[in-house]
């Protein structure tokens, strides 16, 4: 198969510490290597004397006798102070950075990562570049069967490979088909099908409590809760776009982010007066000046309640609907 992967290059810092040494004439950058091998693996043709010189007694040379004379006759033998020679390797004929199977020069995906969606499990692009390159050519087809928020299709799709992705998750889904006409700019329906969604509410009721919690959390750009059972109220939390650092301070997953708006969803068809004061003593305990609450609709009660609470407390609380949400009718209470 004739794969497109290149070879990443060495960077600057390895140069200068790996191939130090300049060549006089041609200043050609090299480094040296160990011209002897373990005793263990000595064949008749590689214990000899070279130049006066023989390696320890745990030791013999690398290379036979005939192939240390041709490294002497190209100019690769460099003499050390007691006359041991060691090869001289040019920076010109290296192949390039290896590419093992522990691969640590791509980042990860942090809190601070232009490319970060909020999904949990969050691959880096170049990640997936790398392996789609090496493992297959222009036309091929992709298949990502648990392809989360659609890393793989994006990076597919610019590669020039055809695709296909499946997920269990619906919110999985939502969030690959907003990033593939974000990203990669197709529309939906001419360039690509989502298939099975549950676009209406009345499929939204059907599916499971934590799918549903997980469906609102990242619609409204949120990121969920890794904790589903006693999450003391937090269903997930959405950081506005001003409390991203600056940069310099390292800690956990936006850990060190204080400002932050708590999100409570219900799968009910009405949220009651007693739904908002639960989150009402939320916001409290967590000190928050803004909250978000997710239900198919609200009582009477509750959403004099809301208002109550704002009154009382200064606190707003955003009750939003699961049709305004489908029918992206938020982006004024998000703000």
């Amino acid at each position: 198969m004739d794969v497109e992967y290149t070879v990443p290059s060495y960077t600057d810092e390895y140069i200068e510490s790996h191939y130090g040494q300049a060549e006089q004439g041609s200043g050609k950058r090299f480094t040296t290597r160990d011209l002897t091998a373990s005793m263990q693996r000595a064949s008749k043709g590689q214990l000899y004397e070279w130049k006066g010189v023989r390696p320890v007694a745990t030791r013999c040379w690398a290379y036979t006798r005939d192939k240390m004379q041709e490294f002497e006759k190209q100019g690769r033998l460099v003499y050390g102070d007691a006359g041991v020679p060691r090869l001289k390797l040019y920076l010109d004929d290296m192949p390039g950075v290896p590419c093992d199977t522990v691969w640590t020069d791509i980042p990860p995906i942090n809190s601070q990562a232009v490319e970060r969606l909020g999904y949990p499990t969050q691959k880096p692009i170049a990640l997936l570049d790398r392996i789609i390159k090496a493992s297959s050519n222009s036309g091929d087809l992709i298949l990502d069967a648990f392809c989360g928020c659609g890393t793989a299709l994006v990076s597919a799709q610019n590669l020039g490979r055809r695709w296909i992705g499946i997920d269990i998750s619906p919110t999985a889904c939502r969030v690959m088909a907003k990033r593939l006409r974000k990203d990669c700019g197709l529309i939906e329906g001419k360039n690509f099908v989502v298939r099975d969604l549950p676009w209406s509410e009345e499929q939204l009721r059907k599916i499971p409590p934590f799918e549903f919690e997980n469906w609102a959390v990242i619609a409204l750009g949120g990121i969920k809760n890794k904790v589903q059972v006693g999450d003391m109220g937090i269903d997930g939390r959405i950081y506005p776009a001003h409390a991203t650092p600056k940069g310099g301070k390292k800690a956990g997953e936006l850990g060190f982010m204080d400002v932050w708006y708590p999100i409570q969803v219900k799968q009910k068809d009405k949220a009651g007066r007693p739904d908002i004061d639960s989150f009402e003593a939320v916001m409290l305990r967590e000190d928050r000046t803004k909250g978000f609450f997710v239900s198919f609709d609200y009582s009477h009660d509750a959403m004099t309640e809301v208002d109550a609470f704002f009154r009382r407390s200064g606190r707003v609380i955003v009750p939003l609907t699961v049709r305004e949400i489908l029918e992206e009718e938020i982006a004024a209470k998000l703000a």
